[in-house]
């Protein structure tokens, strides 16, 4: 094998990366969803630290699962190797169908709605019809193979948190002038189901935290390097968030964040900072294109291309470009069906049912964990701490979780829910079907 990567990652790096890659446009984004569910301020400030622990908690279970099988596919080679084709043909068909071209629909729609902003003659087209305008280009630019590359994902980290910054420092700087009109919105009165469901947009804002099992191969001396990279990296992204929700909570109160898309806008509106809102909107524009860009790169398209490559899915997926070398194919159909979920759930059910899909996942592949032979010693491997306690109460917080969500949805009557199991089910059928015609032949 002559393509092994160098481990050239020191700690300040991969901290860093951790770091730049959990904290996305999701604290932007999603404050005023996760507000909604919760009684108050101090609950809020529990999820949020609750979200950080539980990402940690998965980050030192995949930091091993990386490190034991350090080849490329993540949670789909864990799974394959593991569990089998069925968990992981499931893993890369509800990631396609739902959790990653859901998060593509999410961020599109989110830039879709701060170009808005910042472009007011967007504001007489439809949503879903200037984001799947912004999806189609980025497709297009990513089927060209532009290397989108580290360095500028670097100077977006950056900007991203100089915003951050600057936000923060305004809102608690500034005294409040106006008063705003709280939204009505759906609360559930059971406080558990409250909290689970405020959980669901935190634990979006903090993904990323499975970067680790991209960069474990990629780091020097993994066993100490990691678990500090980890551990740091997150506990700085929990930091960085609380900060940001406390200033949002002095600025507007959790009345006035509670449902809100514009949470930062509104905030500086209420200190008398509106004149910051243009740069504001500038600076989560940019960081929303660019989580858009790399998950339209890496997430769902190469999980198909994988699967395409693995024999489990239609071969035709797994085409490269003759000259451009991309998963042409796989681009084009990842963005086809994102622009069919941005036409068909509003922002809140998708963020909801992206989520709940990836966190049951992400659980099933943590899971492998208790079934690996741990046993063996091998050199460069990292063995997650307090063994088996962490992947446990991961799994363990996915299911109330998963738990809050479902019952917040039935209590509403909504389907939602069953959306999720019909494709589940839709899955396991294609798959028995395939394994009949094509492997059994």
């Amino acid at each position: 094998q002559m393509n092994k990567s160098k481990r050239v990652l020191k700690v300040f790096d991969a901290t860093s990366m951790v770091t730049g890659n959990m904290i996305g446009s999701g604290i932007f984004l999603l404050a005023g969803y996760a507000a909604a569910p919760v009684p108050n301020d101090l609950t809020l400030i529990l999820a949020w630290v609750g979200g950080g622990l539980m990402a940690l908690l998965g980050a030192l279970a995949i930091a091993e699962l990386s490190t034991r099988y350090p080849e490329t596919g993540g949670d789909f080679l864990y799974l394959h190797k593991v569990f089998g084709p069925y968990p992981a043909f499931l893993y890369g068909w509800m990631s396609l169908v739902i959790f990653e071209t859901g998060s593509i629909a999410v961020l599109a729609l989110f830039s879709a709605k701060y170009s808005q902003e910042l472009f007011p003659f967007f504001q007489s087209i439809s949503l879903p019809m200037i984001a799947s305008i912004i999806l189609i280009v980025f497709s297009g630019i990513h089927c060209l193979r532009v290397q989108v590359g580290s360095r500028f994902q670097s100077i977006l980290t950056v900007i991203k948190i100089l915003g951050i910054f600057l936000m923060v420092s305004l809102l608690f700087g500034g005294e409040k002038v106006s008063a705003l009109q709280p939204i009505n919105i759906n609360q559930s009165n059971n406080f558990l189901v409250g909290f689970a469901r405020a959980l669901t947009p935190i634990f979006f804002a903090y993904t990323g935290w499975n970067v680790a099992g991209y960069i474990g191969g990629e780091i020097k001396n993994p066993r100490r390097t990691l678990p500090i990279a980890l551990i740091g990296g997150t506990l700085i992204t929990i930091i960085i968030y609380v900060i940001v929700n406390l200033a949002f909570l002095k600025s507007v109160g959790l009345d006035n964040m509670q449902g809100q898309e514009m949470v930062p806008l509104i905030a500086l509106e209420s200190v008398g900072a509106e004149k910051w809102s243009g740069l504001l909107s500038i600076l989560i524009f940019i960081s929303v294109i660019s989580s858009l860009s790399i998950t339209i790169q890496t997430a769902g398209a190469r999980v198909i291309q994988a699967m395409g490559e693995q024999g489990v899915f239609f071969k035709f997926t797994a085409q490269t470009h003759s000259t451009f070398q991309t998963p042409v194919n796989a681009i084009l159909i990842q963005a086809f069906w994102a622009i069919i979920l941005m036409f068909s759930l509003d922002i809140e059910s998708l963020v909801d049912s992206t989520t709940v899909v990836m966190i049951m996942f992400s659980a099933l592949s943590i899971s492998t964990l208790l079934k690996i032979d741990r046993g063996k010693e091998r050199k460069n491997v990292y063995r997650t701490p307090f063994f088996p306690l962490v992947p446990v109460v991961y799994v363990i917080s996915a299911i109330f979780i998963s738990w809050g969500v479902i019952e917040f949805h039935v209590s509403q009557g909504s389907v939602l829910p069953i959306w999720g199991l019909g494709f589940v089910a839709l899955g396991s059928a294609i798959y028995f079907i395939w394994k009949r015609m094509v492997w059994d032949e």
